[in-house]
């Protein structure tokens, strides 16, 4: 089955309108994994926005499972998952790190190449991108820890977000020509959270992560068999 034309999840969401709207509109956005370049246009954008170089950011390993959120045939977020230990781009910048979480035993898994159309707001679709990536990295991959390198004014979002923490300090990224930092999480501590707040969203009120925008178990259930038919 081609993973360019398979969804792996659905969302039906109210669509951003003008305050004179009286009746919202629904967007429904999809969920998909994909091989191909049709994320390679929404990349250039948000990085050429940002001042960053791109070419060797965006190539596309053959082994990395990417997440687009699509509406229609548009794409508005992705997401990339590397979990080949021999070609963590982490590796480059912070090597002394990846080979001593290596000798520890850690099974690393590297999300990447992420972008986010500057019109998605929605924290249900950025949390449901970040549970299938979850997902991927531990269940299907066997994950016990996942790295990022990020921008340092990115890693306040991060935390917040998702609960990383800095393992790596500030260098500069020649892949982006700009400062990273290499942030952390025990895929433990993830799956806690997803445990006790994923499907939740009634909680978001107090609880100021996106966990509570993860799927439920059902609907993780469902996600995670789709997945499993794909690998």
């Amino acid at each position: 089955m081609s993973r360019e034309s398979y969804t792996i999840a659905g969302l039906e969401l109210s669509a951003e309108s003008g305050k004179s709207c009286v009746v919202p509109t629904l967007q429904t956005y999809k969920i998909r994994l994909s091989r191909s370049g049709q994320n390679q246009a929404l990349l250039h954008r948000m990085y050429a926005s940002r001042g960053y170089s791109m070419e060797t950011t965006i190539s596309h390993a053959p082994d990395a499972s990417t997440i687009v959120a699509q509406v229609g045939e548009n794409a508005l977020g992705t997401l990339s998952v590397n979990f080949k230990s021999e070609a963590l781009s982490a590796a480059q910048l912070y090597p002394e790190i990846i080979s001593r979480l290596h000798a520890e035993g850690r099974r690393l898994c590297e999300f990447g190449r992420f972008a986010v159309d500057p019109n998605v707001r929605s924290k249900r679709v950025l949390g449901a991108m970040f549970h299938i990536a979850m997902l991927i990295a531990c269940r299907l991959r066997g994950a016990s820890d996942i790295i990022i390198e990020v921008n340092p004014r990115h890693v306040g979002f991060y935390h917040r977000a998702l609960g990383f923490s800095i393992i790596g300090e500030e260098r500069l990224c020649q892949r982006v020509n700009a400062p990273a930092v290499l942030l952390h999480i025990p895929i433990a501590y993830a799956q806690q959270q997803i445990q006790r707040f994923g499907g939740r969203p009634e909680l978001a009120a107090k609880e100021r992560s996106f966990y509570p925008y993860f799927f439920s178990p059902v609907d993780e259930a469902g996600i995670l068999h789709r997945l499993q038919q794909l690998d």
